[in-house]
């Protein structure tokens, strides 16, 4: 976990726990591309209780801390990976 902690300080946000488990989840499943609602139901299954209101936020402010990046391949969902050094085609 101080690993996932030491990566929030350094984009300058607080180490809430649910910015944690949805940190620890996407370096878990890093290379997949993840909906809020993926998210959310993987949580659930580890009984991780985080409602989906702060997923989104979480995943929203990831993005605005460089920490993840928003790809939107329909009109109606958007994922998301952890951005990476390597450029990879979707």
């Amino acid at each position: 976990m101080q690993l996932e902690t030491d990566e929030l300080k350094k984009v300058g946000l607080k180490a809430t726990l649910p910015r944690i488990h949805v940190l620890q989840l996407l370096l878990r499943t890093e290379g997949e591309h993840m909906s809020a609602e993926m998210v959310y139901r993987k949580l659930h299954e580890a009984n991780v209780d985080v409602n989906l209101a702060t997923i989104y936020r979480v995943l929203t402010q990831f993005e605005e801390a460089g920490l993840v990046e928003r790809h939107q391949f329909d009109a109606s969902t958007s994922v998301f990976e952890l951005k990476s050094e390597q450029h990879h085609d979707h």
